[in-house]
């Protein structure tokens, strides 16, 4: 399978790059017949999923005041944010190359971020009814969320985990469809935050997902689309 890390990626550049790879696969055009696993960040956006709302977002003022875009997908679920210090991971993957089902693929990712999380001390479980990972905390508090979609085969969208990202924005919108639902990071569960980074934790789920898949991930250098090119955000 291949990888692609490519870092901090505007959102709407990266849906189009996600659609352009699907249609790779479905084509038969892909690097790889398996597909691709894109790790990366995003500038500040707040996503909408099928089941989303534009009045979920009530704090829209100050998410605007911090550069924030805003997008209707495709995918499942209701509203989410991502951003700088967060990573989300982006399976395009054709399910029967894997042989396996989304469900699948989709607890498998969560067991590889909890895995990972468990390196660092931090229990977290996945909740198929709340889709995301909850830390084993009183009160539990989310600290990773999953949505995915499947078109001919192949899977895109995926999971976001929370780092050492800012998660005011969080206070700024019912995230998943559950008003003041808790909210964490792995920073704030660490002794040493200075050993927390993007791509520490990034290299520890890879060596995780991998076992999983049963697939080694071979590094990738390719561009996401150029900017007008992006999917468009919403007009909000």
């Amino acid at each position: 399978m291949k990888l692609i890390r490519p870092g901090l990626v505007p959102y709407g550049q990266a849906l189009s790059w996600q659609l352009e790879l699907r249609q790779r696969l479905q084509e038969g055009r892909a690097h790889d017949p398996t597909g691709y696993l894109l790790c990366l960040e995003h500038p500040p956006v707040v996503t909408l999923g099928k089941r989303g709302r534009a009045e979920d977002i009530f704090g829209l003022d100050q998410l605007r005041d911090r550069g924030t875009q805003f997008f209707k997908i495709d995918r499942g679920g209701e509203a989410t944010y991502h951003g700088p210090g967060q990573l989300v991971v982006y399976p395009i993957v054709r399910l029967d190359e894997l042989g396996i089902g989304v469900v699948d693929l989709i607890r498998g990712m969560a067991a590889s971020l909890s895995r990972a999380l468990a390196e660092y001390g931090v229990g977290a479980d996945y909740d198929a009814d709340h889709p995301g990972l909850w830390t084993h905390t009183t009160p539990p508090r989310k600290i990773a969320s999953v949505g995915m979609r499947v078109s001919g085969g192949v899977t895109t969208h995926g999971a976001a985990i929370n780092l050492i990202n800012d998660l005011i924005p969080f206070s700024l919108f019912v995230p998943c469809g559950m008003p003041n639902a808790p909210v964490t990071r792995l920073l704030d569960h660490l002794d040493a935050p200075a050993h927390c980074t993007v791509d520490d934790f990034t290299d520890r789920f890879l060596t995780h997902f991998a076992a999983f898949l049963d697939r080694a991930f071979e590094p990738l250098d390719l561009a996401p689309p150029p900017p007008e090119q992006a999917a468009p955000p919403m007009p909000l």
